[in-house]
């Protein structure tokens, strides 16, 4: 019997694949700017030219906060299993990596193919229930 697709199937893959890009540009909204304002007003009236202050009002977008969210809940709860260091290079090699195919990536860390499947299907669906997408 096979297991049932769900409509937000692939979003909840792109989720997890635009992971390491959302954890950048999160970190780079609150990194601050070593230049300084030049827009030649005396003062700096012509605007914000506090790089600290810019650093603290800068937001993610909503959607991409929750997104990240999300996948960053479904990897703690993957880590603290006692697989999870296999399951976190399963999800490196195949989704952020892209080097290689879920079989691939099986072989590389030696599990079998129905293991690599059944923990990416857990991720998919804690990552689903984590966003909102999937009642528990």
């Amino acid at each position: 019997m096979s297991t049932p697709r769900y409509d937000w199937w692939p979003y909840v893959k792109g989720m997890i694949r635009r992971y390491p890009e959302l954890c950048r540009r999160e970190a780079d909204l609150h990194t601050t700017a070593v230049t300084p304002n030049y827009d030649g007003a005396p003062g700096g009236h012509g605007g914000r030219s506090d790089p600290v202050a810019n650093a603290a009002l800068r937001t993610m977008p909503e959607i991409n906060r929750r997104e990240m969210d999300a996948v960053r809940a479904a990897i703690r709860t993957a880590e603290s299993l006692p697989s999870g260091r296999e399951r976190m290079e399963l999800v490196k090699l195949y989704y952020w990596q892209r080097s290689h195919t879920i079989f691939g990536a099986a072989n590389a860390i030696h599990i079998s193919e129905k293991t690599a499947l059944r923990w990416n299907r857990e991720l998919i669906m804690q990552v689903a229930k984590n966003f909102g997408l999937l009642e528990e």
